[in-house]
Protein backbone atom coordinates (compact mmCIF):
# COMPACT_ATOMS: atom_id res chain seq x y z
CA UNK A 1 0.00 0.00 0.00
CA UNK A 2 1.50 3.26 -1.11
CA UNK A 3 2.23 5.66 1.98
CA UNK A 4 0.46 8.62 2.12
CA UNK A 5 1.30 11.90 4.16
CA UNK A 6 -1.33 13.81 5.09
CA UNK A 7 -1.92 17.30 6.59
CA UNK A 8 -3.21 17.43 10.31
CA UNK A 9 -6.23 19.35 11.30
CA UNK A 10 -3.69 21.17 13.62
CA UNK A 11 -1.29 22.40 11.37
CA UNK A 12 -0.68 26.14 11.53
CA UNK A 13 0.86 26.86 8.32
CA UNK A 14 -0.33 30.38 6.81
CA UNK A 15 -0.48 30.80 3.68
CA UNK A 16 -0.43 34.81 2.92
CA UNK A 17 -0.45 34.68 -0.59
CA UNK A 18 -3.89 32.58 -0.59
CA UNK A 19 -5.17 34.89 2.47
CA UNK A 20 -6.05 31.54 4.01
CA UNK A 21 -4.48 29.24 6.79
CA UNK A 22 -4.19 25.50 5.60
CA UNK A 23 -5.23 24.17 9.40
CA UNK A 24 -8.22 26.17 8.87
CA UNK A 25 -9.69 24.50 5.92
CA UNK A 26 -12.20 21.94 5.53
CA UNK A 27 -12.77 20.87 2.18
CA UNK A 28 -16.69 20.16 2.74
CA UNK A 29 -17.44 24.01 4.98
CA UNK A 30 -14.66 25.81 2.64
CA UNK A 31 -12.98 24.49 -0.84
CA UNK A 32 -10.60 25.72 -2.06
CA UNK A 33 -10.24 27.78 -5.42
CA UNK A 34 -7.61 26.53 -7.98
CA UNK A 35 -5.55 29.49 -6.78
CA UNK A 36 -5.55 28.83 -3.06
CA UNK A 37 -4.44 25.29 -3.57
CA UNK A 38 -1.68 25.51 -5.85
CA UNK A 39 -0.23 28.66 -2.87
CA UNK A 40 -1.30 25.34 0.01
CA UNK A 41 0.07 22.56 -1.34
CA UNK A 42 3.37 24.48 -1.46
CA UNK A 43 3.22 24.84 2.34
CA UNK A 44 2.56 21.06 3.18
CA UNK A 45 5.47 19.27 3.75
CA UNK A 46 5.77 16.02 2.72
CA UNK A 47 7.48 13.40 5.13
CA UNK A 48 10.77 11.36 4.54
CA UNK A 49 12.81 11.27 1.41
CA UNK A 50 11.73 10.51 -2.47
CA UNK A 51 8.79 10.94 -4.40
CA UNK A 52 5.27 12.60 -4.03
CA UNK A 53 2.65 13.57 -5.93
CA UNK A 54 -0.59 15.73 -4.81
CA UNK A 55 -4.05 16.48 -7.04
CA UNK A 56 -6.68 19.75 -6.08
CA UNK A 57 -8.00 19.55 -3.76
CA UNK A 58 -6.66 17.61 -1.71
CA UNK A 59 -3.98 18.63 0.41
CA UNK A 60 -2.20 15.21 0.55
CA UNK A 61 0.74 13.86 -0.86
CA UNK A 62 1.01 10.29 -1.97
CA UNK A 63 4.27 8.58 -2.69
CA UNK A 64 5.37 8.10 -5.94
CA UNK A 65 8.10 6.34 -8.04
CA UNK A 66 11.19 7.94 -8.42
CA UNK A 67 12.64 7.51 -12.01
CA UNK A 68 16.38 8.53 -12.67
CA UNK A 69 17.47 12.05 -14.53
CA UNK A 70 19.21 11.72 -17.70
CA UNK A 71 23.19 12.28 -17.18
CA UNK A 72 22.99 15.36 -19.01
CA UNK A 73 24.58 18.47 -17.49
CA UNK A 74 22.95 21.56 -17.01
CA UNK A 75 26.31 23.08 -16.64
CA UNK A 76 27.46 26.25 -15.11
CA UNK A 77 28.26 29.75 -16.35
CA UNK A 78 31.13 29.97 -18.87
CA UNK A 79 32.05 34.07 -18.49
CA UNK A 80 34.51 33.96 -21.38
CA UNK A 81 31.70 32.56 -23.83
CA UNK A 82 28.88 35.10 -23.02
CA UNK A 83 26.45 35.83 -25.69
CA UNK A 84 24.69 39.62 -26.91
CA UNK A 85 25.07 41.64 -23.78
CA UNK A 86 21.77 41.30 -22.37
CA UNK A 87 20.30 38.10 -23.73
CA UNK A 88 19.08 35.44 -20.97
CA UNK A 89 22.06 32.86 -19.98
CA UNK A 90 25.25 31.82 -19.65
CA UNK A 91 26.13 34.39 -16.85
CA UNK A 92 23.81 37.24 -17.42
CA UNK A 93 20.65 37.46 -16.10
CA UNK A 94 19.47 39.06 -12.70
CA UNK A 95 19.37 37.05 -9.68
CA UNK A 96 18.02 37.75 -5.99
CA UNK A 97 20.11 37.81 -3.06
CA UNK A 98 19.41 38.27 0.56
CA UNK A 99 22.41 39.47 3.40
CA UNK A 100 21.10 36.20 5.59
CA UNK A 101 20.01 32.77 4.47
CA UNK A 102 17.57 31.48 1.68
CA UNK A 103 14.80 28.53 2.94
CA UNK A 104 12.80 28.63 0.07
CA UNK A 105 12.58 29.92 -3.61
CA UNK A 106 9.09 30.01 -5.58
CA UNK A 107 9.42 31.02 -9.46
CA UNK A 108 6.71 31.79 -11.65
CA UNK A 109 6.07 33.69 -14.37
CA UNK A 110 3.74 36.84 -14.91
CA UNK A 111 2.37 38.81 -18.09
CA UNK A 112 3.59 36.17 -20.05
CA UNK A 113 2.40 36.39 -24.13
CA UNK A 114 -0.78 34.79 -25.07
CA UNK A 115 0.64 33.30 -27.92
CA UNK A 116 4.17 32.60 -26.64
CA UNK A 117 5.68 29.38 -28.11
CA UNK A 118 9.48 28.16 -28.11
CA UNK A 119 11.45 25.68 -29.67
CA UNK A 120 14.77 24.05 -28.47
CA UNK A 121 17.19 21.44 -28.75
CA UNK A 122 17.95 18.38 -26.01
CA UNK A 123 21.25 18.93 -24.77
CA UNK A 124 22.36 21.26 -27.69
CA UNK A 125 22.21 18.82 -30.24
CA UNK A 126 19.69 17.50 -33.16
CA UNK A 127 16.79 19.54 -34.39
CA UNK A 128 14.63 21.93 -32.82
CA UNK A 129 11.27 20.43 -31.27
CA UNK A 130 8.27 22.37 -29.93
CA UNK A 131 8.03 22.91 -26.33
CA UNK A 132 11.66 21.62 -25.48
CA UNK A 133 13.15 23.58 -22.57
CA UNK A 134 13.83 23.66 -18.34
CA UNK A 135 13.14 25.87 -15.70
CA UNK A 136 15.76 26.40 -13.32
CA UNK A 137 16.27 28.03 -9.88
CA UNK A 138 19.56 28.14 -9.04
CA UNK A 139 21.73 29.24 -6.31
CA UNK A 140 25.12 30.81 -6.53
CA UNK A 141 28.08 29.18 -6.51
CA UNK A 142 29.43 28.59 -3.05
CA UNK A 143 32.51 27.56 -0.87
CA UNK A 144 33.23 25.73 2.47
CA UNK A 145 30.84 22.64 1.05
CA UNK A 146 31.35 19.17 3.11
CA UNK A 147 31.77 17.80 -0.47
CA UNK A 148 34.73 19.94 -1.82
CA UNK A 149 36.75 18.26 1.48
CA UNK A 150 38.85 15.40 -1.35
CA UNK A 151 38.94 17.99 -3.69
CA UNK A 152 42.42 18.80 -6.00
CA UNK A 153 42.32 21.77 -3.75
CA UNK A 154 39.53 22.43 -1.55
CA UNK A 155 39.85 26.14 -0.92
CA UNK A 156 39.00 26.33 -4.90
CA UNK A 157 36.24 24.26 -5.36
CA UNK A 158 32.58 25.72 -5.33
CA UNK A 159 29.26 23.76 -4.58
CA UNK A 160 26.39 24.37 -6.64
CA UNK A 161 22.62 23.33 -6.45
CA UNK A 162 19.74 23.47 -8.87
CA UNK A 163 16.34 23.07 -8.95
CA UNK A 164 15.35 21.72 -12.05
CA UNK A 165 11.86 21.09 -14.24
CA UNK A 166 13.02 19.40 -17.43
CA UNK A 167 10.32 19.03 -20.58
CA UNK A 168 11.42 15.93 -22.37
CA UNK A 169 11.51 13.50 -19.73
CA UNK A 170 8.24 15.53 -17.80
CA UNK A 171 10.15 15.45 -14.84
CA UNK A 172 11.49 17.69 -12.11
CA UNK A 173 14.77 16.72 -9.88
CA UNK A 174 17.74 18.51 -8.26
CA UNK A 175 21.70 18.83 -9.81
CA UNK A 176 24.39 19.24 -8.23
CA UNK A 177 27.67 20.21 -8.89
CA UNK A 178 31.27 20.43 -7.43
CA UNK A 179 33.11 23.45 -9.76
CA UNK A 180 36.70 22.76 -10.31
CA UNK A 181 37.29 19.78 -8.36
CA UNK A 182 39.95 18.91 -10.17
CA UNK A 183 40.42 15.26 -8.58
CA UNK A 184 38.67 11.82 -9.27
CA UNK A 185 34.62 12.41 -8.93
CA UNK A 186 33.24 11.08 -5.49
CA UNK A 187 31.32 7.30 -6.32
CA UNK A 188 28.17 8.44 -8.08
CA UNK A 189 29.37 11.65 -9.43
CA UNK A 190 29.82 12.14 -13.09
CA UNK A 191 33.04 14.18 -14.78
CA UNK A 192 32.99 16.63 -16.84
CA UNK A 193 35.89 18.35 -17.23
CA UNK A 194 37.51 19.33 -14.08
CA UNK A 195 34.35 19.53 -12.61
CA UNK A 196 31.53 16.21 -11.07
CA UNK A 197 28.05 16.92 -11.11
CA UNK A 198 25.24 14.23 -9.84
CA UNK A 199 21.37 14.02 -9.78
CA UNK A 200 18.73 13.66 -7.23
CA UNK A 201 16.10 10.88 -7.78
CA UNK A 202 13.61 12.38 -10.26
CA UNK A 203 9.27 12.46 -10.18
CA UNK A 204 7.52 12.38 -13.17
CA UNK A 205 4.35 14.88 -13.60
CA UNK A 206 1.63 12.57 -13.76
CA UNK A 207 0.15 15.02 -16.46
CA UNK A 208 1.54 16.04 -19.44
CA UNK A 209 4.75 17.46 -20.16
CA UNK A 210 4.63 21.60 -19.53
CA UNK A 211 4.67 23.57 -22.82
CA UNK A 212 5.54 27.61 -23.45
CA UNK A 213 1.99 28.53 -22.64
CA UNK A 214 2.01 26.69 -19.33
CA UNK A 215 4.61 29.15 -18.32
CA UNK A 216 1.82 31.20 -17.05
CA UNK A 217 0.44 29.12 -14.42
CA UNK A 218 3.02 26.93 -13.28
CA UNK A 219 5.56 27.70 -10.46
CA UNK A 220 8.91 25.62 -9.55
CA UNK A 221 9.43 25.06 -5.68
CA UNK A 222 13.09 24.94 -4.29
CA UNK A 223 13.83 24.41 -0.53
CA UNK A 224 16.60 23.73 1.96
CA UNK A 225 16.85 22.54 5.73
CA UNK A 226 19.69 22.92 7.31
CA UNK A 227 20.66 18.69 8.74
CA UNK A 228 17.42 17.93 7.02
CA UNK A 229 15.83 17.62 3.18
CA UNK A 230 15.72 19.50 0.07
CA UNK A 231 13.09 19.80 -2.16
CA UNK A 232 12.20 20.22 -5.76
CA UNK A 233 8.04 21.25 -6.86
CA UNK A 234 6.71 22.05 -9.65
CA UNK A 235 3.08 22.82 -9.06
CA UNK A 236 0.30 23.15 -11.99
CA UNK A 237 -3.26 24.76 -11.48
CA UNK A 238 -4.79 20.97 -10.35
CA UNK A 239 -1.20 19.12 -9.87
CA UNK A 240 2.07 19.14 -7.68
CA UNK A 241 5.15 16.97 -8.02
CA UNK A 242 7.77 16.92 -5.49
CA UNK A 243 11.19 14.82 -5.31
CA UNK A 244 13.05 15.37 -1.73
CA UNK A 245 16.90 14.49 -1.22
CA UNK A 246 19.26 15.33 2.11
CA UNK A 247 20.63 17.87 2.28
CA UNK A 248 24.08 17.02 3.44
CA UNK A 249 24.92 16.10 -0.54
CA UNK A 250 25.77 19.83 -0.58
CA UNK A 251 24.96 21.46 2.49
CA UNK A 252 23.34 24.09 0.72
CA UNK A 253 21.36 25.57 3.71
CA UNK A 254 23.81 26.73 5.56
CA UNK A 255 25.36 28.82 2.54
CA UNK A 256 22.37 29.75 0.10
CA UNK A 257 21.59 33.42 -0.55
CA UNK A 258 21.31 34.09 -3.88
CA UNK A 259 18.63 33.09 -6.41
CA UNK A 260 18.58 32.62 -9.85
CA UNK A 261 15.24 31.63 -12.01
CA UNK A 262 14.30 31.36 -15.73
CA UNK A 263 13.57 29.12 -18.65
CA UNK A 264 16.35 27.96 -20.43
CA UNK A 265 17.35 25.19 -22.90
CA UNK A 266 17.46 21.66 -21.80
CA UNK A 267 20.76 20.89 -20.89
CA UNK A 268 24.39 21.28 -22.63
CA UNK A 269 24.59 24.86 -22.93
CA UNK A 270 21.46 24.84 -24.92
CA UNK A 271 19.24 27.57 -25.95
CA UNK A 272 15.57 27.83 -25.15
CA UNK A 273 14.36 30.82 -28.82
CA UNK A 274 11.14 31.65 -28.48
CA UNK A 275 8.94 33.38 -31.10
CA UNK A 276 8.61 36.86 -32.32
CA UNK A 277 6.86 39.17 -30.24
CA UNK A 278 7.45 37.04 -27.02
CA UNK A 279 7.03 38.72 -23.63
CA UNK A 280 7.24 37.15 -19.96
CA UNK A 281 8.38 38.57 -16.59
CA UNK A 282 10.24 36.05 -14.69
CA UNK A 283 9.54 36.42 -10.33
CA UNK A 284 11.16 35.10 -7.76
CA UNK A 285 9.67 34.91 -4.10
CA UNK A 286 11.92 33.98 -1.59
CA UNK A 287 11.57 32.80 2.41
CA UNK A 288 14.72 34.01 3.71
CA UNK A 289 15.88 34.58 7.22
CA UNK A 290 15.81 38.44 6.82
CA UNK A 291 12.02 39.93 5.23
CA UNK A 292 13.64 43.03 3.56
CA UNK A 293 13.05 43.01 0.13
CA UNK A 294 16.25 41.12 -1.59
CA UNK A 295 19.21 43.28 -3.56
CA UNK A 296 19.03 42.69 -7.47
CA UNK A 297 22.38 41.77 -8.46
CA UNK A 298 23.81 41.18 -12.06
CA UNK A 299 24.59 37.48 -12.07
CA UNK A 300 23.44 34.51 -13.55
CA UNK A 301 24.56 30.85 -12.87
CA UNK A 302 23.36 28.14 -15.39
CA UNK A 303 25.29 27.84 -18.71
CA UNK A 304 22.08 27.33 -20.75
CA UNK A 305 20.29 30.42 -22.44
CA UNK A 306 17.34 31.29 -24.22
CA UNK A 307 16.88 34.13 -26.89
CA UNK A 308 15.32 37.07 -24.95
CA UNK A 309 16.41 40.48 -24.00
CA UNK A 310 16.88 41.68 -20.24
CA UNK A 311 14.22 44.58 -20.19
CA UNK A 312 12.97 47.72 -18.28
CA UNK A 313 11.12 45.58 -15.75
CA UNK A 314 7.73 47.91 -13.90
CA UNK A 315 7.56 48.20 -9.90
CA UNK A 316 5.98 45.06 -8.29
CA UNK A 317 2.69 45.47 -6.70
CA UNK A 318 1.72 44.30 -3.43
CA UNK A 319 3.96 40.90 -2.27
CA UNK A 320 3.92 39.13 0.93
CA UNK A 321 7.92 37.90 0.69
CA UNK A 322 10.64 39.29 -0.24
CA UNK A 323 10.41 39.16 -4.03
CA UNK A 324 12.36 39.76 -7.36
CA UNK A 325 10.98 40.38 -10.72
CA UNK A 326 12.81 40.95 -14.19
CA UNK A 327 10.97 41.63 -17.86
CA UNK A 328 13.01 39.78 -20.49
CA UNK A 329 11.65 40.05 -24.07
CA UNK A 330 12.38 39.77 -28.11
CA UNK A 331 10.64 43.20 -28.69
CA UNK A 332 11.59 46.53 -27.58
CA UNK A 333 13.27 46.13 -24.73
CA UNK A 334 14.13 49.63 -23.49
CA UNK A 335 16.79 49.97 -20.70
CA UNK A 336 17.19 46.66 -18.66
CA UNK A 337 16.36 46.59 -14.88
CA UNK A 338 14.74 45.04 -12.42
CA UNK A 339 12.75 45.20 -9.67
CA UNK A 340 12.79 44.26 -5.77
CA UNK A 341 9.73 44.82 -3.15
CA UNK A 342 8.86 42.99 0.56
Amino acid sequence: MRRIQKLGLAASVMVATAGISVGSVSAASRPLTMVQWQAAIGQVPAVGFGCFHASFPSLVWHTATCVAAPERPLAPASPSSKGAPDTVGNGVDYSAQVSGLISKATGTFTNVSPKISEKGQIDASGPEEPNEFTLQLNTEFFTGSPACAKAGNPANCLAWQQFVYETDANIVFMQYWLIDYNATCPSGWFTYSTDCYTNSKASTLSSAALTAKSLATVSLVGSATSGGKDGAEVITPTQATLVTGKDTKVALAAHWNTTEWGVFGDGGGGEAFFGKKNTLEAVTTLVATSSSAPTCVQAGFTGETNNLTLAATPALGSVSSPTLGSKQTDGTAGTASCAVAA
